[in-house]
């Protein structure tokens, strides 16, 4: 197991008062683990110095040993290795204190930090991230992308992780570089497999090919395993909407989320990568006692299917989804929490005054999740439920299931 190691120091302290606990504990470590690093930082030009001296991106884990307090600053510039930490604390100069601070920060960033305070503990909590490797390199490794902004209306949204922002001018070059033919393509497979079209006509089917393909390049030249984008921007000043696109690539193993907001996106992710199952991103829409009704413009096409406008503009492309019946699970993240729920997806709902694809689902105790629930975009995921919240909490989650 391959381990870096950072100390750090206040600028207030002397480095040199600190160098013989630093190399033993160093060669202590590296009896037991392959180390690299053993730098001492006390300010964010120390970690740009380090950044360029070891490469953190390969390394296992991150042992992280604030020797003083005030050191959390340049401390928590390592989180932008996504890597395990483990922080070691001493019962002097503070070090607890700099290391409580640190391992909330990672956490809320949803980077798996432990604390600990002698060499026992160290190496239990190192092996102990060596066990779920294969489990936290999916989670942590995930490239997700932003395109256009988060919409104003998501006032709840919290979003620590890193991610790749694309500007939409971005995406309409991407799209002017697209052809008709070629939207037309892409879709016509999509088109002809349709149970009905309705409001939608044919240029709007082109042009949802094409914001298709404009995606489907930013994917490849950013390298991202995921996205979400700022439709109703794209709404407002084009007249077009990219539901169609989001639910064929939803379709395809390509988490895609709607209106710019990330934690669902995270949530698509988790789904895709540890159960290879699509997600439902949806409205609540309506709710009594025992039942829940999600709604949304678009849905993975894993069900028959009826092509229709998007619901609040009339513009665009819109899909009507008839989901699959059966036990699945309803899932919100905000940030580091997240609440799950065991649902029975019992059938279709079909109302002109909401979104286009609409699904009751069975809930016990509906209104205690309504009541603590995180936020409106739930996403309904055809997996089970304990399952679900176990693999959250090992992946760092405070999760409530109902």
């Amino acid at each position: 197991m391959k381990v870096g190691v950072v100390f750090g120091v206040s600028e207030l302290a002397n480095p040199k008062a600190f160098e013989k606990k630093a190399s033993e504990f160093m060669t202590k470590l590296a009896g037991e683990f392959e180390v690299v690093g053993g730098f001492f930082v006390s300010t964010k030009a120390d970690f740009k110095e380090a950044k360029e001296e070891v490469n953190f991106n390969e390394v296992d884990a991150i042992v992280l040993y604030p020797l003083t307090g005030g050191t959390e600053g340049p401390l928590k510039e390592f989180f932008v290795y996504r890597r395990p930490v483990v922080i070691y604390g001493d019962p002097f100069n503070n070090s607890l204190a700099a290391g409580i601070e640190l391992r909330e920060y990672f956490r809320d960033r949803l980077v798996p930090s432990t604390l600990v305070k002698d060499f026992n503990e160290l190496k239990a909590a190192l092996l102990g991230y060596e066990d779920m490797r294969e489990t936290l390199d999916k989670f942590l490794r995930m490239r997700i992308g932003l395109i256009g902004r988060i919409s104003p209306w998501l006032i709840n949204e919290r979003f620590e992780l890193p991610y790749t922002r694309i500007s939409l001018k971005k995406f309409y070059e991407y799209y002017e570089a697209t052809t008709d033919a070629e939207g037309w393509e892409v879709v016509e497979e999509i088109v002809g497999k349709a149970v009905e079209i309705r409001e939608a006509q044919r240029e709007d089917l082109i042009r949802a090919g094409r914001i298709y393909l404009a995606i489907k390049r930013i994917l490849e030249d950013y390298r991202l395993d995921g996205f979400t984008i700022g439709c109703f921007d794209i709404v407002m000043k084009s007249k077009m909407t990219p539901c169609l696109a989001l639910a064929m690539f939803n379709a395809q193993g390509i988490p895609a989320a709607c209106e710019g907001e990330l934690n669902a996106l995270v949530g698509m992710m988790i789904a895709r990568r540890f159960f290879d199952k699509p997600a439902f991103m949806g409205n609540i829409a309506d709710y009594g006692d025992d039942y829940i009704i999600l709604a949304h413009c678009t849905a993975p096409l894993i069900g028959r299917y009826i092509i229709r406008s998007h619901f609040e503009s009339g513009t665009g492309v819109g899909v009507d989804v008839q989901l699959p019946k059966g036990k699945a699970s309803l899932l919100k993240i905000r940030g580091r929490r997240a609440v799950v729920a065991g649902v029975e997806v019992a059938g279709q709902e079909h109302s002109d005054f909401r979104c286009r694809t609409q699904v009751r689902l069975k809930v016990e105790d509906a209104m205690d999740f309504i009541d603590g629930t995180l936020g409106n975009h739930h996403l309904l995921v055809y997996v089970d439920s304990e399952e679900l919240a176990d693999l959250l909490s090992e992946l760092g989650f405070e999760v409530m299931l109902y």
